[in-house]
């Protein structure tokens, strides 16, 4: 069939995931269907060697595949380990915060016009950029100077409230200041209660990390818009493409519906290498070779956070001393995402 990959281009991708999967054994398919436009159904079969996989069900894979090795989804959180509880300890120390310089790129201009437009016009926005592009970071800096006069909330979902109605419903009322009540009973509650609190006054709702948002929760999300927009409440998602992707795909009543809601599109653009050289000209990094900056271009692949920690790595080991292809390389490979592309430039 032309829709289908050679027979073992398809095996040595399933045995890189299963290579992968061997050494994370806290993960499954389960965990692993959220980050692509496919069925968990359809990820375990693929992964179980009951389907041959066709283009787009390898395209999806490998796509997942490699985001998951640099770390940008799935990451580990570590082993879990006992830990003996004393009397008394002592305090630990507080581990300081470092903030780069607030940096104007093309992603912050358009999330802020995105931003702004939907509290203007209460109307429902999605932003989408690959992993590091700076979506959360944007936002931050709009609170700091367009959106301070706007009332504003971020919710930024983790695996619980991203799977679970009850959970998302009651995590948002407590951030409205609403008294909630626990138990997965009380979600629909909790959720009359949050309509009310809308409606009460104008406000804009972000919502961080959908990507990996289930559709039943993102109904949720519909809903309050629907119930809140005549009292000029707006909603802005957050995600990596892929959630656009389903969005425009999908057969999901759940998501076409939201889909046909949306008032304004916008996909972030990755860093420039103008901008790239303007933020290294402005972080002391000038002793580089054109070389070395190329190479480096090539590796943070338009990621302003991988940019951002390559400059800290950098400036700890390298600092005054001139960069090359060899100092760039060695800062590659102290970074996850940024390795295997070194190895193939």
């Amino acid at each position: 069939m032309t829709n289908q990959v050679a027979d073992l281009q398809v095996e040595t991708l399933r045995q890189d995931w299963r290579t992968f999967l061997s050494s994370r054994p806290d993960l499954g398919p389960a965990d692993v269907a959220p980050y692509t436009v496919l069925s968990e159904i359809a990820v375990r079969h693929f992964l179980n060697g009951h389907i041959r996989g066709g283009r787009e069900v390898c395209a999806e894979m490998k796509r997942v595949l490699g985001q998951a090795l640099a770390g940008d989804v799935l990451e580990s959180r570590g082993a879990s380990r006992a830990v003996a509880l004393a009397a008394a300890q002592p305090t630990p120390p507080e581990r300081p915060t470092r903030r780069h310089a607030v940096y104007e790129t093309q992603a912050v201009r358009r999330v802020a016009e995105v931003l702004d437009y939907c509290a203007q016009n209460a109307t429902i926005g999605v932003i989408t950029g690959e992993f590091g592009s700076g979506k959360t970071e944007a936002v931050r800096i709009w609170r700091a100077n367009r959106g301070r006069k706007v009332d504003a909330l971020v919710f930024e979902f983790d695996e619980f409230s991203a799977s679970s109605k009850p959970d998302f419903t009651v995590a948002l009322a407590a951030l409205l200041g609403i008294e909630t009540v626990p138990g997965t009973h009380a979600g629909g509650r909790m959720f009359r209660a949050v309509c009310d609190r809308l409606c009460e006054h104008q406000l804009l709702m972000i919502f961080d990390q959908c990507e990996a948002v289930r559709t039943r929760v993102v109904n949720i999300i519909r809903q309050l818009w629907d119930r809140s927009h005549e009292s000029g409440v707006g909603v802005v998602i957050l995600a990596a493409p892929v959630l656009m992707t389903r969005m425009l795909r999908s057969r999901v009543d759940d998501l076409g519906a939201l889909s046909s809601r949306v008032g304004i599109w916008e996909q972030l653009p990755g860093l420039t290498k103008e901008e790239m050289a303007a933020i290294l000209k402005a972080e002391g990094v000038a002793e580089l070779d054109d070389d070395a900056f190329h190479l480096w271009w090539q590796s943070t692949n338009g990621s302003m956070r991988r940019l951002m920690r390559s400059i800290e790595l950098l400036k700890s080991k390298h600092q005054d001393k001139r960069i090359t292809t060899k100092t760039i390389a060695g800062v590659a490979s102290k970074l996850w995402g940024m390795r295997a592309r070194v190895e193939a430039a």
